[in-house]
């Protein structure tokens, strides 16, 4: 108590040495304090937002102060080594080769898997014809060629960022008019976009492959410029984005004239994965990046938060696991990732995992794994028992989430 008296006297002295009165001193030193009491409050207010944001609701018209950026894994809509499928065509296992019709049979509102931005590993060529397919038929050896018509029906539901880098794009030696397999699926990209007008992006194949491809999208009435790249963690480089452009593709991410950066990265052997992982850490922590999509390994990875060297935050998806594919088996270890900026500063503020029960080229809710097995590097997951939250789908979608400060 004396101290504190002492500190008070010293300091009225001091002011009236300097020409203030008692009175006004008096009332300076209440007003800070003051300010003091008010401020505590208000950054602890803003702690509890964050963490209490309950989860953002799968519909994304009701994520209205949300941009809303989803994921899935390998894709396609093909069989080894054989012709690409007309739309109309039925599979060996019965059903159209119809990639749309599969993600109606999956969701018929799109709820679950359609944010704002919606992304998917196309892991196969795209073309109508392969005159020679690369390698030889084998339990090791696969050979994928898709036809375009599934493109078109996949961004007709929402799948607006098109990943084309893998192991699987250069599956034909000789397609249409005896186009290696990179160059005729970057044909038919480039097709599709000028005959739909397609608001989409799409990288990974094509002349410009180490460039970043940057897109502005309307995002519930806000115009939100996109970088987004594809990259393949292996040595097939014919076109292709490859692991010898990782740098300039990094690069060319950080140096675009964009709000928000993403990146997908695939693997094709654990080698390539701790490779990925760690090209997604760099990426996000110096390069400015936002959102990695890993993908490769054929099941689910951990999901990680990345923290970058200016202190904003990202996520990692290091593997989505697989998606829609007739010649990918069960694994039942795939998902959706989700993850939602605050529309206006576009921090990230909440990332979800949604698991899917996944055989082949038939994909649905019933049966899925638990959504606490969703493996989480650097934090944990909370299960998501709001029923608002899957409002307008099937009750057999659940998941996990996770707030981030």
């Amino acid at each position: 108590m004396k101290k504190t008296n002492l500190f008070w006297a010293t300091i009225l002295c001091l002011g009236a040495l300097a020409g203030f009165s008692t009175t006004t001193m008096l009332g300076q030193l209440l007003k800070d304090s003051q300010v003091t009491a008010q401020t505590l409050p208000n950054q602890e207010k803003q702690t509890n937002l964050a963490e209490n944001l309950k989860p953002i609701p799968l519909d994304n018209e009701q994520a209205t102060e949300f941009l809303d950026v989803r994921g899935v894994g390998d894709a396609g809509m093909a069989l080894t080594y054989k012709q690409p499928l007309s739309l109309n065509q039925t599979l060996p296992q019965g059903g159209l080769a119809n990639f749309g019709q599969r993600l109606d049979a999956l969701d018929p509102t799109g709820k679950s898997y359609r944010g704002d931005l919606s992304f998917i590993n196309w892991e196969t060529a795209v073309g109508t014809r392969c005159n020679s397919f690369r390698g030889r038929p084998s339990r090791s050896s696969y050979a994928f060629v898709s036809h375009p018509d599934n493109l078109r029906e996949a961004y007709l539901r929402g799948f607006n960022l098109i990943g084309l880098a893998n192991n699987h794009s250069w599956d034909c030696n000789s397609g249409e008019n005896g186009l290696y397999s990179s160059v005729m699926t970057a044909q038919h990209m480039t097709r599709l976009s000028q005959e739909m007008n397609a608001n989409w992006i799409w990288h990974g194949v094509g002349s410009q492959k180490a460039v970043a491809q940057v897109r502005t999208m309307n995002v519930k009435g806000k115009q939100i410029r996109v970088a987004f790249a594809s990259l393949y963690m292996g040595g097939a480089c014919n076109n292709i984005t490859c692991i010898s452009d990782k740098n300039a593709v990094l690069r060319s991410l950080r140096d675009a004239n964009a709000d928000l950066r993403i990146l997908s990265i695939h693997s094709w052997n654990n080698a390539t994965q701790q490779q990925l992982v760690n090209a997604g850490i760099e990426f996000i922590r110096s390069y400015n990046g936002d959102v990695v999509f890993g993908h490769g390994p054929h099941v689910w990875a951990p999901v990680r938060i990345v923290q970058s060297n200016s202190g904003k935050k990202g996520v990692m998806f290091e593997s989505l696991g697989n998606f829609i594919h007739p010649n990918l088996a069960a694994k039942r270890k795939d998902m959706i990732g989700r993850a939602l900026f605050d529309l206006e500063t576009l921090q990230l503020r909440q990332v979800q995992g949604i698991p899917v029960n996944v055989n082949a080229a038939v994909a649905k809710f019933d049966g899925a794994p638990n959504p606490a097995s969703i493996p989480a590097n650097n934090f944990s997951w909370s299960a998501i028992n709001d029923p608002s939250w899957q409002s307008g789908t099937s009750p057999s979608v659940r998941g996990v989430y996770t707030n981030v400060k």
